[in-house]
């Protein structure tokens, strides 16, 4: 019976650990993903005076946006970066990303990891 118990308990802790596992590499987002998303913008339709439908704009993508603006949020309300000006867009925070990925050459995917560092660098608590 011992035998049986130890099996069992062994079982639960490898099952444990790879569910474990599963779900840190779950939280790692990709760089690449996201800028993906990024480049496909939504084109916004309006109507001109003469009634015909006009394109008018294009808004980036929800998944790019909420991933960017959540990362944003998190470092703000961490102390991580300050912000002087509350009027920040989503364009704004794309293009601090990819500045950053130009101007150091960061061959970094990690979403997280990259946005923390351009979003540190544009949004100095130092200032």
């Amino acid at each position: 019976m011992r035998r049986v118990t130890s099996s069992f308990a062994l079982a639960m802790l490898v099952a444990l650990s790879t569910i474990i596992t599963l779900s840190v590499r779950a939280q790692t987002i990709s760089l690449d993903a996201v800028m993906k998303d990024c480049e496909r913008k939504t084109i916004v339709m309006g109507r001109a005076e003469d009634g015909k439908m006009v394109k008018v704009g294009e808004r980036i993508g929800g998944y790019c946006q909420g991933v960017l603006e959540g990362m944003f949020a998190v470092l703000v309300r961490s102390g991580t970066i300050c912000v002087k000006d509350k009027a920040i867009s989503t364009d704004f925070l794309l293009s601090t990303i990819l500045t950053y990925r130009t101007e150091t050459k960061s061959k970094d995917n990690d979403a997280t990891s990259v946005a923390e560092a351009a979003f540190r660098r544009a949004f100095s608590c130092s200032d």
